[in-house]
């Protein structure tokens, strides 16, 4: 009896196990070695199978602000709006601009670019993608009365012209190189011109109703929880290989990880802090990308006493920036010597920073007339542990030399919007360089048209600065635009704006998946994603 007993138990548990892999999908080991004699060859391969469709779980730390992909310039809107909108040209992995809505594009002249559009792309209501969306789109967000935030991306653009259903050309106000890198980015998205229709009109707005040509569509968005995205069955390319993504927001970041180490969570961004603990996770797989991101202390130089530059000076040399990299940080990044990163194009490197000298700090702030320091509020958003933990050193290291800190934690679109207003005094944030082009990383943070929302959250204004910066906007010849941004940088380094912290790498956790590309901007795209 014990003997059936026990042979029943070992039947039961196989085919247990044999429901099991066929529900998760299957992972086949071959081994095709066998002993050899010396000299001869041992092959091994294996060889792992994946499946499609299922629900891809993306933890995030905050919900998108708006799902209208020409509103907020953030990371979480961002995120969810790539995977539902595409642009005429999007970013390969090495950073190299490639055709997707368009065919082929060419300057026809310095201030003129054709593109040759993808025919038979439907938008998921089912209207047709053709010039005129194109034109409906790029006047919607250089039009001065909508008032995009991320109208400085396309402004170079004056005039669209239609020269037939299936090709465009743009015309910029002058010579413009980057363009086709500016088009790239996320401002660059088509929405159906039904939905902006419909929006003018006073019906459902963009942000309600995205409709895209993208590989998903939106399903549901329960905000501040989740957004949940159906596979475009519909697509034009290749369909996606899931049935599904849920974008989870999950503010505590040590939940995230724990979410990501079960499986109940596929993909998250892993912060600096974490990434070696993840990388000792058996089930999880690391994606590193080198990118195009600055993490920065800012000021609102508005406001006494962050107008006086001294003060400014004083703080960017209190703060270590080896304990940032190195201590909260992990070694995950790059101490930053300016605004751009190593991997911008018009980077200039060899920047002398203000050094780390507490006594020199200190004997500024009195020059300044602040020998006893002051009091002031520095903001940060909630969902970020580095951001934290910076926030805590930045306190503790101001304490050195008399300032007494206030960390105020803000949920991250009233974070957003306090910081555009200039409701703040100090606050940490990051921003990266999506295009890569130097242009990009320096007109929205620090031209002074750009006040508030669009970049310049430190309410900056320095009349060389925007001289130089229009002007490199305008130049065609690098070497020129180099020798600009590199004036630029220095200027900036001088008057700090901002304490240029670190250059992080992005690093994403996956478990139980493959196929994810992730771009230099840190953006995830999830249509070629299976399950192992």
């Amino acid at each position: 009896m014990s003997k059936r007993l026990f042979q029943l138990l070992l039947l039961t548990l196989i085919l247990v196990l044999a429901a099991c892999s066929t529900n998760q999908g299957s992972t086949d080991t071959k081994d095709t070695s066998s002993d050899k004699e010396e000299g001869s060859t041992t092959t091994t391969t294996e060889e792992t199978t994946t499946s499609g469709g299922g629900e891809l779980v993306f933890v995030t730390p905050s919900d998108a602000p708006t799902l209208d992909p020409h509103g907020v310039n953030d990371t979480a809107s961002n995120n969810a709006t790539t995977q539902i909108y595409e642009r005429l040209v999007d970013y390969a992995a090495d950073g190299s601009i490639v055709p997707l809505l368009a065919t082929e594009f060419s300057a026809l002249d310095e201030t003129t670019w054709e593109f040759k559009l993808r025919e038979g792309v439907k938008f998921h209501d089912g209207t047709d993608f053709n010039a005129e969306a194109v034109k409906v789109n790029i006047e919607r967000i250089t039009d001065p009365e909508f008032a995009s935030p991320k109208a400085f991306i396309l402004n170079t653009i004056e005039e669209v012209v239609i020269v037939d259903d299936y090709t465009v050309h743009l015309k910029t106000s002058s010579p413009f190189a980057p363009l086709p890198a500016h088009l790239a980015h996320n401002a660059g998205s088509i929405i159906a011109p039904s939905a902006i229709e419909e929006e003018n009109n006073g019906g459902k707005t963009v942000d309600e109703n995205p409709i895209g040509t993208g590989p998903f569509k939106l399903k549901n968005w329960n905000r501040g929880a989740e957004i949940l995205l159906e596979k475009n069955n519909d697509y034009w390319g290749e369909p996606a290989k899931v049935d599904g993504v849920k974008i989870v927001v999950v503010p505590e970041q040590s939940t995230r990880v724990a979410m990501l180490e079960t499986g109940e969570a596929n993909v998250m961004l892993v912060g600096a802090s974490d990434v070696a603990r993840v990388e000792a996770m058996d089930s999880v797989e690391i994606d590193r990308v080198r990118g195009t991101r600055m993490d920065y202390v800012g000021f609102n130089v508005t406001k006494a006493p962050f107008d006086n530059v001294k003060v400014r000076q004083a703080i960017a040399m209190a703060i270590n920036k080896d304990d940032v990299v190195n201590g909260i940080l992990d070694g995950q990044g790059v101490a930053a010597v300016g605004p751009l990163a190593p991997t911008v194009v018009g980077n200039y490197q060899g920047l002398t920073p203000l050094e780390y000298d507490v006594e020199a700090a200190k004997a500024l702030l009195a020059e300044a007339g602040y020998p006893d320091g002051f009091e002031t509020t520095l903001y940060v958003n909630d969902g970020s542990q580095e951001r934290a933990d910076i926030a805590e050193l930045t306190q503790a290291h101001l304490a050195q030399i008399g300032i007494d800190v206030k960390i105020e934690v803000i949920e991250w679109g009233a974070f957003l919007e306090q910081t555009a207003a200039g409701d703040h005094e100090m606050f940490i944030l990051g921003w990266t360089t999506v295009t890569a082009d130097a242009d990009y990383g320096l007109y929205a943070l620090f031209h002074s048209s750009q006040f508030g929302s669009p970049g310049n959250r430190s309410f900056y204004k320095n009349e060389r600065v925007d001289e130089l910066l229009d002007y490199a906007r305008s130049e065609s010849d690098q070497e020129k635009r180099n020798e600009a941004y590199k004036e630029i940088s220095e200027i900036l380094v001088e008057e700090v704006p901002m304490v240029y912290l670190q250059h992080p790498d992005f690093v994403h956790g996956m478990n139980g998946i493959e196929g994810l590309f992730v771009n230099f901007s840190g953006t995830p795209f999830f249509k070629d994603v299976t399950f192992k």
